[in-house]
């Protein structure tokens, strides 16, 4: 893909349907990363509710992203439109917003599309119907819209019509389907001699195996995985982003100005290879009937290559083996997937279900293995198994699965019935990522050095790669760590070696010594009975999948591991202090419960605890007063961390394991207490990319949610002192009368996080008065709702005081999370006030003067009755917001005492909040400071 740097759609704006999902999403992210404004269409389902959201944060990512040169994002905008597109209004509209959002539209691509497998006698005549409607109809009423938009304007445009493989071939399960995108080829070639004189150009994209969401699960079985990469040159089957440089191509009149009426191929060679039309067709295994073998009729472009010997991917790809085992040169240098087969070719074969399969040519065709059946294949349709609609139409009483698009089974000899027993369960979305620019270091992953630590995956997905592998590139890029560690060699193939520099005089503790055992039945790998509770499920056995289930005991430990005893003084201070902070609005205690047990079986995590409980007791050293305490203890143990990552990471399931998820956390937290700024920043974005890919949100459930609120607080305040707004885009679904008390108590992090998107220099500086009024009065409103919800819990308890003469009169709400949910509440209130334009007026500065003083009262009341450890954090920053608005020297003595009580108790910040609050009050009162 073009660098983003290139912005090669600058200024320009594109409207795409069915642009929630696969293709579509993955043009519509690359053409927002070269700069392109883009008006995308949708159901505006609910169920599709975590697709949009996804793809409104990977949006918005983007756009805060600069480039070197830019001062400010020249990424591109992104727009949504709800419409059926079978309704000709529809494209109509998408196209009048998207004029009237940015002025004009130069680009269109028609992408929304359906399938459903079906046999031709048997097929309902309204599956057939609404497959025109949809794929057919719709890119004609669309595409029309478009091109009238165009001539309208007068300079001309670009049209994209997202057709097939299938527009080439036929297919015995898709009678339905393949002429739907032969209509689509066809219409995008007459509408390029139509809109020619216009200067309009239309092209086609015809992708060939395109693999979605879908295919997570089945890329993990590496027999199918092994075939379907076989059965293309390229040896791997296609991603959405492989179908978007394409599309970038064809929208600039830069790149492609003579292209028009242009078919443009993305199959990996599949039709090169020998699969023409013509000769395709006599593939098909469209019925169980015997199938003729046509002789080709022009030469094999392997002439005089090894055709018969070597191993099955060298023949497939035409190239000269040296038959070694069990991996062959040439696919260690050309980073293949070596197989070897029988020697001996055969007439035909046949899979599990019968089918016959064809054999274009005998003479380079290995005779083939057995495939053990599936359910679905990711070279077939890959089938939804509920009436997901991510592009085109309403659903039906008997709704078709939906996808962006579908291939051929001649690509792969399946017949598309294998997909009719896919089993009932939700569709799984990864939020796809473009490609991200940053700085590599010595150890980052799929580095070119051949020295590099670790070597990607084949099989992992682009989503959670980018996200993880940027996130560890960020780490490694502290000057600790590069320095840190003399040069050594790993041997991935070996779990043993996931031991670190400094334990070689630790060899006597079981958990860094050779992993000659199996884990226990207490141990991560025991099983646990079914249960709904998110709690109990991520607590149970990996599932049944083999690979997965071997892969984890690569970067797992088998046994328990065992601490020094200095070492369980540590880990008992994050188990009994830090992880309270941590936890703080989470009932579950997963911090303080659930994680130190993932410790007891993950190095990485573990090295990343006492890290950061080693930081915090440095920083405290009331905590062990007979001992010194060095920094470079929690240096060493952060080093270490960063040396588990950099070679865990390689295996997919630790990108996506509950491990990484609290380790990243965890790394953050350390750079909070560090008091390191920026970084703290750039490691909050980094846990932020890693819950993006996965769509992890405050409704995960589990350790994921509470991963993600705990998150949240800490951007928050983050957010606040940088003047930016918080990383995240989620919109939360469920009302405030669905919440319980903990859950009300939770969501004040996400209300106060909406006032300081309000509150940050971006939406300060509009200039438009009424628009921040009207904003203003949305977030009061959300306030004022989420005060009405709330329940007994949040009201106070009686407390009497000691001190008569208190600056603030005390507020004992328990238990403290409450009391530090309405401290946010408050603390939003305040914000709000501060920086909502004001109407003028004495009575409405007296208003103002006089609810200012009542949202500070509460805050600092609050505070003065919160002495734990675990709501002393976020309370400081209530305190801190509340001060800047205290003009009485008593409550600032006050305020600055209970300040200082709080970062006693945690050791936290580094640098004192009351002095900077002082600073505060200083520069305020100054004249013109």
């Amino acid at each position: 893909m073009a660098p983003s740097r290139w912005r090669i759609l600058e200024g320009k704006t594109a409207a795409i349907t069915g642009g929630t999902t696969g293709i579509g999403r993955a043009i519509a992210l690359e053409y927002l990363r070269q700069g392109c404004n883009v008006a995308i269409n949708h159901l505006g389902l609910e169920r599709d509710e975590v697709h949009r959201h996804s793809l409104l944060e990977e949006a918005a990512a983007l756009k805060a992203e600069k480039v070197q040169g830019e001062i400010t994002s020249k990424a591109g905008d992104l727009l949504e439109v709800v419409g059926d597109v079978t309704k000709a209004e529809t494209g109509e509209l998408l196209v009048q917003k998207a004029v009237e959002k940015w002025g004009k539209l130069d680009i269109f691509v028609a992408n929304a599309g359906i399938f459903q497998a079906a046999g031709f006698l048997t097929m309902d005549h309204e599956l057939f119907d609404r497959t025109v409607r949809i794929n057919l109809n719709g890119a004609f009423y669309t595409c029309q819209a478009a091109a009238r938009q165009m001539v309208k304007q007068g300079h001309g445009g670009s049209i994209i019509g997202i057709s097939s493989i299938s527009a080439l071939v036929g297919g015995g399960l898709q009678t339905h389907y393949t002429p739907t995108k032969a209509g689509v080829l066809s219409l995008i070639q007459s509408m390029a001699i139509a809109l020619a004189k216009d200067k309009i150009r239309c092209n086609a994209i015809l992708p060939g195996t395109i693999k979605t969401q879908l295919a997570d699960e089945d890329m993990k079985n590496d027999v199918k995985r092994k075939y379907l990469e076989e059965r293309i040159p390229m040896g791997r089957v296609g991603n959405p982003e492989d179908i978007a440089g394409p599309a970038v191509f064809l929208a600039s009149e830069d790149l492609s100005p003579y292209c028009n009426g242009t078919q443009l191929l993305a199959d990996g060679g599949i039709v090169d290879e020998g699969c023409s039309p013509l000769f395709q067709s006599s593939k098909m295994a469209d019925e169980e009937r015997p199938v003729s073998h046509k002789p080709r009729h022009r030469q094999s472009r392997g002439r005089g290559l090894r055709k018969t010997t070597g191993c099955i991917t060298c023949r497939r790809r035409h190239v000269k083996c040296d038959e070694l085992r069990p991996h062959c040169h040439r696919c260690i240098k050309g980073g293949q997937t070596c197989i070897y087969g029988d020697k001996r070719p055969d007439q035909s074969s046949q899979t599990e279900h019968g089918a016959p399969v064809a054999i274009s040519d005998q003479s380079q065709t290995p005779k083939r293995q057995h495939i053990p059946p599936w359910e679905s294949s990711p070279e077939q349709t890959l089938r939804y198994s509920q009436p997901i609609q991510e592009n085109g139409s309403p659903s039906s009483a008997d709704p078709p699965s939906f996808q962006t698009h579908p291939s051929t089974p001649s690509a792969n000899g399946f017949l598309a019935g294998n997909q009719a027993n896919l089993p009932p369960g939700p569709a799984t979305q990864q939020a796809m990522s473009p490609e991200m620019s940053y700085a590599g270091t010595a150890f980052s992953l799929g580095s070119n050095d051949t020295g590099s630590l670790v070597a990607r995956s084949v099989s992992s997905q682009p989503t959670f790669n980018v996200a993880i592998t940027r996130w560890f590139d960020m780490l490694v890029g502290d000057s600790a760590f590069e320095n840190g560690f003399a040069d050594f060699d790993v041997d991935m193939n070996e779990p043993n070696n996931f031991g670190t520099p400094r334990e070689q005089d630790r060899m006597g503790i079981h958990y860094m010594g050779p992993y000659n055992s199996t884990p226990t039945a207490t141990g991560p790998g025991a099983p646990s009975p079914s249960s709904s509770s998110p709690q109990l499920l991520e607590r149970s056995a990996p599932g049944s999948d083999r690979n997965a289930i071997a892969e984890k005991t690569k970067w797992q430990t088998p046994a328990s591991i065992e601490l020094l005893p200095y070492e369980q003084f540590i880990f008992r201070n994050f188990v009994q202090n830090i992880s309270h902070w941590i936890d703080l609005f989470d009932p579950a205690q997963s911090f303080s419960t659930f994680v130190p047990h993932l410790a007891m079986w993950n190095i990485g995590l573990m090295k990343a605890i006492l890290a950061l409980s080693a930081r915090h007791i440095s920083l405290n050293p009331g905590i062990i007063p007979e001992q010194t305490h060095d920094r470079n203890d929690a240096l060493q143990y952060y080093n270490e961390t960063l040396h588990y990552l950099s070679k865990a990471m390689q295996y997919d399931t630790y990108k996506t394991s509950l491990e990484l998820l609290a380790t990243a956390l965890i790394v953050s937290t350390y750079e909070m207490l560090d008091g390191s700024g920026k970084d703290w920043e750039h490691h909050l974005q980094g846990v932020f990319w890693i819950q993006r890919s996965q769509v992890i949100h405050g409704d995960s459930k589990g350790l994921k949610q509470a991963v993600w609120w705990a998150w949240l607080q800490q951007d928050v305040w983050a957010a606040f002192q940088e003047k930016r707004k918080t990383f995240t885009f989620w919109k939360p679904t469920r009302r405030f009368d669905d919440m319980n008390p903990y859950e009300l108590a939770a969501r004040s992090v996400y209300v106060i996080a909406k006032v300081v998107n309000y509150c940050s220099r971006e939406e300060t500086e509009v200039g438009d008065i009424a628009l921040r009024i009207e904003r203003a009065d949305q977030l009061q409103a959300m306030l004022d709702e989420w005060e009405q919800y709330l329940t007994t819990e949040f009201t106070p308890l009686p407390f009497k005081s000691e001190n008569i003469e208190e600056a603030f009169e005390p507020i004992w709400i328990h238990p403290p999370a409450f009391g530090v949910a309405l401290q946010l509440h408050y603390s939003a209130r305040l914000l709000l006030l501060l920086n909502k334009p004001s109407r003028g007026g004495f009575g409405g500065y007296l208003e103002q003067s006089r609810m200012i003083s009542k949202f500070v009262n509460n805050i600092c009341g609050i505070a003065m009755t919160l002495t734990d450890h675990a709501s002393s954090v976020m309370s400081s920053q209530c305190l801190y917001i509340a001060g800047m608005c205290i003009q009485d020297s008593r409550q600032r003595e006050t305020v600055l005492r209970m300040l200082e009580a709080c970062r006693q108790r945690t050791g936290w910040p580094i640098a004192s909040l009351g002095e900077e609050l002082q600073n505060f009050w200083k520069t305020s009162e100054t004249p013109n400071g």
